[in-house]
């Protein structure tokens, strides 16, 4: 027999004190008389309690509260076989952390409000595998495949614009990364960009290409205004400026619609720009919900059965047994002379 709980067997040392104060209350209803009557007056006196009924009452009870313990100390006996296997999708997020990402046309920046999109989408998951791509001139893998949510968001939160050392913005290099992640055989892979679309490469539309073959299927939520704003930095004094490009002039970055279309639909997806009510997300959920999706990590293990249910029964019974014992009974006094 193996246990759930072994530690609360311990407390079984409750039963035989038990027995001690069931005897030690005789002892003492006796004690107690001799203060007020003769000893030879108690039989009189105590007619109608029963010693026995009370003593079964008593023992009954202590029995109950054997079969509780036992039971929550979860007895096993008895192996089964499960057979556990998880269904999903494999997901990878590519997310833009070039400096364009610092812009505050989208409040309180676009690299904060993507993240919180990311985060919406990541509580939406049940059973899917997720991976976090972070590119700027150059892509790297923040998280790998992974259904620990908990560590996908961790993750998640320590992007930033500086995460990346990597100047540009290299849509394609992150999509090249992101097919690497999944599997050879995989029927469905969905992979979605988080961008302002400023693909400074070039190369996007031809390496969506590449991966639609591979029966990848690419998302893009657009970061941004089509109005665009200036980028905040921070000069060697800590002061806060705006970033300009090599003839000197304030640079302007607004999201790149056209591009993140493209690439959405030459990758057999959708686009979706981000929006203040976050109903993207859920689009995209809706339509990845309905890809077929696979099973993985099926495993095949053997436990014990919990048979606790048992004892639960014979202490309820045993309960209801000494509740129905009555150790009071009618007498009719008999005259002592």
């Amino acid at each position: 027999m193996r246990w759930g709980n072994p530690y609360l067997l311990l407390l079984l040392i409750i039963v035989p004190v038990l027995f001690i104060f069931i005897g030690m209350a005789e002892m003492r209803r006796k004690k107690n008389f001799k203060k007020f009557a003769d000893s030879r007056f108690y039989d009189f006196f105590m007619q109608e309690f029963s010693p026995f009924h009370w003593s079964l009452k008593n023992v009954i009870f202590s029995l109950a509260v054997f079969f509780l313990i036992v039971a929550v100390a979860r007895p096993r006996w008895g192996k089964e076989v499960q057979i556990m296997k998880k269904e999903g999708i494999d997901v990878v997020v590519c997310i833009d952390v070039s400096k364009s990402m610092d812009a505050q046309d989208i409040q309180p920046s676009r690299i904060e409000r993507a993240k919180d999109q990311i985060s919406l989408f990541i509580d939406q998951l049940k059973g899917d595998r997720i991976a976090i791509v972070a590119f700027a001139g150059q892509s790297f893998v923040q998280c790998p495949l992974t259904d620990d949510y908990g560590a996908a968001k961790l993750f998640l939160n320590l992007l930033d614009t500086e995460t990346v050392p990597s100047y540009g913005t290299d849509i394609g290099g992150a999509l090249e990364k992101a097919i690497s992640l999944f599997g050879e055989k995989e029927k469905h892979k969905v992979i979605i960009v988080v961008s302002d679309g400023e693909d400074l490469e070039a190369n996007a539309l031809e390496i969506t290409k590449k991966v639609a073959k591979q029966n990848a299927i690419v998302y893009t939520l657009g970061i941004g205004s089509p109005e665009g704003s200036t980028i905040p930095v921070r000069d060697d004094s800590g002061n806060i400026v705006y970033a300009k490009d090599d003839k000197g002039d304030i640079v302007f970055t607004k999201l790149d619609v056209s591009t993140l279309t493209q690439i959405a639909k030459t990758g057999n997806g959708r686009f979706f720009p981000i929006t203040p009510q976050q109903s993207e997300i859920f689009e995209i959920m809706k339509n990845i919900n309905s890809i077929e999706k696979k099973k993985f990590d099926s495993k095949e293990f053997v436990r014990y059965k919990e048979q606790y249910k048992y004892f639960v029964i014979a202490s309820l019974l045993l309960l209801i047994i000494e509740s129905m014992i009555i150790y009071k009974k009618k007498v009719k006094f008999k005259r002592v002379i």
